[in-house]
């Protein structure tokens, strides 16, 4: 995703932050900070307190999970992970299959 910075194109760095249930390893929120401009200072402190605020305004009790920060760049679009409590790292969950229930809305086949 780039970005424009004193009208030159530059490409963010860009920070992964996720809140997960320290007994499950389920994660109940992911948060990404992109810095454009090199000379605003992030650090992780500063992601995961951000993760944390929009956690709560989406309703979760966030003294009740752990944060794990994360390279976003392993992650796969549209795949579901979870935290490994003992490797402390999110790996990938396989995909559930879709419920087959009846419907009328359903195609015959």
């Amino acid at each position: 995703m780039p970005g424009i910075v004193n009208g030159k194109p530059v490409v963010p760095k860009i920070f992964m932050a996720v809140l997960y249930d320290p007994s499950t390893g389920r994660i109940a929120h992911c948060h990404r900070v992109l810095q454009f401009d090199p000379k605003e200072k992030i650090n992780k402190a500063h992601v995961e307190e951000r993760a944390k605020e929009m956690a709560t305004r989406h309703g979760w009790d966030v003294s009740k999970l752990k944060t794990l920060h994360v390279d976003h760049s392993t992650l796969k679009k549209g795949a579901r992970y979870q935290v490994d409590l003992k490797a402390r790292k999110v790996v990938e969950m396989p995909m559930q299959p879709m419920p087959q229930t009846a419907s009328p809305l359903r195609l015959k086949r």
